[in-house]
């Protein structure tokens, strides 16, 4: 038998309205509030970062990180 899932409360749907707007990505949206990244697509299509965002920040990040072994 498949266990039901309860829907997000608006509470949670709020929070993650807010983050998307301030600039998360969907990942942190999700760690977040602890919703799933299906709902988070559900109820947000077309919200969050898009593929190249993310792969800029995962450059940066590295770059950053290289750099920042390279001062110490």
């Amino acid at each position: 038998m498949k266990k039901l899932k309860r829907p997000p409360s608006q509470e949670l749907l709020n929070q993650a309205a807010d983050l998307l707007n301030d600039g998360a990505s969907q990942r942190e949206v999700c760690r977040t509030t602890g919703l799933a990244r299906e709902t988070i697509r559900k109820h947000f299509p077309g919200k969050g970062w898009t593929y190249q965002e993310g792969g800029d920040f995962r450059a940066l990040n590295r770059y950053t990180q290289l750099t920042k072994g390279l001062t110490t």
